[in-house]
């Protein structure tokens, strides 16, 4: 079985999040969006967020402020989604203003692990 460096596998974990949430994005900014596929797909987001996160507290190593600016950005990604899900905010701006600065933040993780 092929094995990826810590290092590896958490870029891996968070690059396989962010682009869960793109197709999360899309889903709940369709006009006519299936709310059990909605939940389904934010079930497994947030899946994938434990999982890495746990990965990444097993791995002191790992930690560096870049990761932890991601997992917030992701995390207030996930409450506005949260929010436009259960329409308590109609607003996809914000959402997407979300999706974009975990873009961003992504990119700088990258960087600053010399990956890519």
């Amino acid at each position: 079985m092929f094995k990826k460096e810590p290092t590896q596998q958490l870029v891996s974990d968070l690059s396989d999040l962010f682009n869960k949430c793109l197709p999360v994005y899309e889903l709940i900014t369709s006009r006519n969006y299936d709310e059990l596929r909605i939940l389904l797909n934010t079930n497994e987001l947030f899946t994938m967020y434990n999982h890495s996160k746990l990965f990444y507290t097993l791995h002191p190593e790992l930690q560096k402020s870049e990761v932890e600016a991601f997992y917030v950005s992701f995390e207030e990604f996930y409450l506005e989604l949260k929010q436009v899900f259960f329409h308590e905010d109609d607003s996809t701006g914000k959402l997407y203003s979300k999706l974009s600065s975990m873009k961003d933040i992504f990119e700088e993780l990258t960087t600053a692990y010399n990956v890519l």
